[in-house]
């Protein structure tokens, strides 16, 4: 393992994506096992995976993948069908493997035991090949070894690193004791120097003798043909022996007859699709900061022009913002990464979560390609889940009470996304009951949580409380109280918004609001007191003068009056705690968060300007109402407010 540990990080990185495309590609044929291109994919892919795992010496991989690949081999050949012992075990060794690979990642033994998942592999492929025995045991039957598409795949990429790829027929002596044994000490010496990818009959079957004396493999080496068949004929017992070289596959006819148009077309589009390349997320993240870094000097030079009145320095920094720009804009789209990324393994987990509560439901996924930045990307795995074990447990009814209130069987998910200018929508729902407001107000009551004067959509907003829960009873999937919570936890960390609609019997949803990234953002920057600060443009609606009999005092605060419409104030001197003394401030930033609309009061504007986002310190973790600080041209540190955070302090402290 020693000498295979500077291929790790790629064997991560492959495993990773195998992995992932096998729980999609199964949950696939699950739906339509009639498919036999999936089928062939699946294979294609479990096949890599034991390639992988045997060139680096992770046995317990190998002997899965290997298990794996006899069941989709059976399937393959229609011995049996996909029923849903073999789709349950498919996804048992999957996970398994997923187990496996994260020891082998974190570098911590793995006492598993995965025996269970190998024994119910051999049983399903015993059983198949008892149902199907046929009466071909003798020789005179054996039919020529048939390649698949798969097998034409590994044997080009073979071809391609000077390996040759062979066809081995070998016929055991008729008066030979143990034919079982003969065959697997020919497989064992050609496997010191090769691989046999292949064997006809399967290796099930040469173990029992059920196979007569003849028997086929595929094999691929770095010898010759002389050499392969001097390798087999050294072995005793041994009656006859055929090797043949595999060449080019054969093209059908209709493959030959292509115009030139389409060669070119061909050419064409796999030069494109080779012009990609892997990088190391950490070297990203190292751009990222170095044009960062760009922007900041940049902003320095654009305030030292200023003060200077440079002409020369002026024409010369128009050309400089033109490629800063364009430079920022490239690491950024580079740095986005769609939504798939993360949506791609959920429907694995409704189909978990259907199995183990006994309720038939699917999700639907739209907009999976809207891009984010990738630390955004990242981080939403988390909330979204939570999003939708709630909607499994608490949402989506049983078969008996869906029927009766006229509804599908079968409850559905949604998850949707777009992105709307510098912010990006996602909205999981489902159709279900619904949230019970008076359930929530009881359950509230009891711990302690004053429901007084509350709207209903407030009553149901409560779910985010921490601790909060209204499950009778703790399950697998939820009632623990701490899921919707770490929802809005994460998504405020994010600098985004949480917004909740629900419909007796008709379902509910939640809206996430984020932006699109949080590295390089357009920013206001305010004076407040003595301080700057600067508020992300993606939450402002405008500014506006504001004359002092406008402003009332109520209940809940301070209001600004705005066209026969009250909006809460937010002082922001007071609620940075800066002083206290009487401002005459007329400038108010008016921003939305939520769908409700703020004011923020400041002393004066001082105007837009693209801001890098640095991350605060441990020590400011507890200091919610910023979201980070920036570097200014004159080298001057300000803070950036946590909008959001900030407005719903003041929504909460309105009915304390």
């Amino acid at each position: 393992m020693d000498d295979n540990s500077q291929f790790l990080d790629m064997f991560f990185e492959e495993t990773d994506e195998h992995l992932l495309k096998l729980n999609e590609l199964v949950l696939e044929f699950e739906k339509d096992a009639s498919d036999t291109q999936i089928l062939n994919d699946i294979f294609r892919s479990a096949h890599t995976l034991k390639g992988m795992a045997g060139t680096m010496g992770f046995e317990k991989m190998t002997e899965i993948t290997h298990k794996l690949e006899n069941v989709f081999t059976i399937l393959k050949e229609g011995k049996i069908i996909a029923n849903q012992e073999v789709i349950s075990v498919v996804f048992n060794s999957l996970d398994a493997l997923a187990e496996i690979v994260e020891h082998i990642r974190q570098g911590t033994e793995d006492t598993a035991d995965y025996s269970e998942i190998t024994n119910v592999c051999d049983r399903i492929v015993a059983r198949a090949n008892e149902t199907n025995a046929v009466a071909s045991v003798q020789d005179a039957d054996v039919s020529e070894l048939e390649l698949e598409e798969t097998d034409w795949n590994v044997i080009a990429s073979a071809q391609t690193s000077n390996y040759n790829a062979f066809k081995i027929k070998v016929t055991i002596e008729e008066d030979s004791m143990m034919v079982n044994a003969r065959v697997f000490l020919v497989i064992n010496k050609l496997e010191e120097v090769g691989e046999v990818m292949k064997t006809d009959p399967l290796i099930e079957v040469l173990e029992s003798e059920e196979f007569g004396r003849t028997f086929q493999l595929l094999y691929i080496t770095e010898r010759d043909q002389e050499a392969v068949l001097k390798l087999i004929n050294e072995q005793s017992e041994i009656e006859a022996v055929e090797v043949s070289l595999i060449g080019e596959k054969p093209k059908a006819v209709s493959e030959q007859i292509v115009s030139v148009n389409k060669e070119k077309t061909s050419t064409v589009q796999a030069h494109n699709h080779s012009q990609s390349v892997r990088v190391d997320l950490e070297k990203l993240d190292s751009f990222m900061n170095l044009v960062s870094e760009l922007v900041i000097y940049r902003t320095q030079l654009e305030d030292i022009s200023q003060k200077t009145q440079n002409k020369k320095l002026e024409e010369t920094l128009t050309y400089v913002s033109r490629v800063t720009n364009q430079l920022q804009t490239l690491v950024l789209n580079i740095r986005m990464q769609p939504l798939q990324t993360v949506t791609s393994r959920f429907p694995r987990v409704v189909r978990d979560l259907s199995n183990d509560s006994g309720k038939p439901m699917e999700l639907v996924i739209e907009g999976d390609d809207t891009e984010l930045d990738r630390t955004i990307v990242s981080e939403l795995s988390e909330p979204l889940i939570h999003l939708i074990r709630n909607s499994a447990d608490h949402g989506i009814e049983s078969p008996e009470t869906r029927k009766a209130l006229g509804k599908p069987e079968k409850g559905t998910i949604r998850i949707s996304a777009y992105q709307e200018g510098n912010r990006v929508f996602i909205t999981v729902s489902d159709d279900g009951k619904g949230l019970d407001a008076e359930a929530i107000k009881q359950s509230a009551e009891k711990k302690g949580i004053s429901t007084a004067g509350l709207s209903t959509q407030e009553i149901q907003e409560l779910i985010f409380h921490p601790g909060f829960s209204t499950a009778d009873k703790v399950t697998k999937i939820s009632g623990r109280g701490v899921g919707m919570d770490v929802v809005k936890t994460k998504i405020q960390e994010l600098g985004g918004t949480i917004l909740t609609k629900s419909e007796e019997n008709v379902g509910s949803s939640f809206r996430l609001s984020l932006p699109l990234t949080l590295s390089i953002i357009p920013a206001l920057l305010v004076k407040v007191e003595t301080h700057t600060f600067a508020i992300p443009l993606s939450v402002i609606n405008k500014v506006i003068h504001a004359k002092a009999e406008d402003i009332k005092e109520i209940h809940g605060g301070e209001v600004l009056v705005e066209n026969g419409k009250t909006i809460p104030l937010i002082r922001l001197e007071e609620q940075l705690q800066l002083s206290h003394r009487e401002s005459d401030s007329s400038h108010m930033v008016m921003v939305v968060i939520d769908g409700t609309e703020y004011a923020l009061s400041v002393d004066s504007i001082i105007g837009q300007q693209e801001i890098v986002i640095k991350e605060l310190g441990k020590e400011f973790a507890d200091q919610s109402d910023y979201l980070g600080a920036t570097i200014m041209g004159d080298g001057s540190i300000i803070l950036i407010l946590n909008v959001t955070a900030i407005c719903l302090e003041r929504k909460q402290a309105s009915y304390v």
